[in-house]
């Protein structure tokens, strides 16, 4: 109901009968609508650690691991788009939270294996700013742009083959940071101690 009508038009005695329960039941688990979003988005964000924990272990080699676990974010937002869109395309405001700081604190454990697994890949492939932590950024934040656009849309306009669009972007992605350029200092946040707790 978030995701289809947007969170500020649901109430929480619509929920209530959408589930067939009373308003009354639905009160004494959710005192309001937004701890019921909490608990979705945090559902949500588990099951996708639980997808790229699967994925990763069924390919030994770092690259494998990366490419397997890029398809496999992307299939599964593709699988879910009310979850994710209840996550990734809720209220700004999230209980006076705001929605980047919210989404960055409860999607830590998915985020810090993201970049992890980059470092992992980068270092066994001695990719070029193999320590650059806006790289490893940056191929996260492609493959979920492409995510996004395939919720949002169904499909990529003029090309319906999904899979392809993801594969040719994947490619594009490794060939991109093989020859990454090289930015400025003043524009490069190196590997540091907190590196380990950023996101995408």
């Amino acid at each position: 109901m978030f995701a289809d009508r947007g969170y500020e038009a649901v109430t929480l005695r619509e929920i209530a009968k959408e589930i067939g329960y009373t308003h009354a039941v639905i009160y004494q688990h959710f005192p309001d609508k937004w701890h019921i979003l909490a608990e979705l988005s945090s559902e949500t964000i588990e099951l996708m650690v639980q997808n790229f924990d699967a994925i990763a272990a069924k390919h030994l080699a770092p690259k494998e691991r990366l490419f397997a676990t890029s398809r496999g974010l992307i299939q599964f937002c593709i699988a879910h788009p009310q979850q994710f869109r209840n996550v990734f395309f809720g209220p700004e405001n999230r209980n006076g939270v705001r929605a980047g700081q919210y989404i960055n604190d409860l999607g830590e454990p998915l985020f810090a294996r993201f970049v992890q697994l980059f470092f992992d890949v980068a270092k066994e492939e001695r990719l070029p700013n193999r320590d650059d932590i806006v790289v490893a950024h940056t191929w996260w934040f492609s493959i979920f742009g492409l995510a996004t656009l395939m919720v949002i849309q169904g499909a990529v306009p003029d090309l319906p083959d999904q899979a392809l669009v993801v594969d040719q972007t994947i490619a594009t992605l490794w060939a991109g940071v093989q020859a990454v350029p090289r930015l400025p200092k003043s524009a490069i946040s190196k590997r540091s101690g907190r590196s380990s707790a950023s996101k995408p």
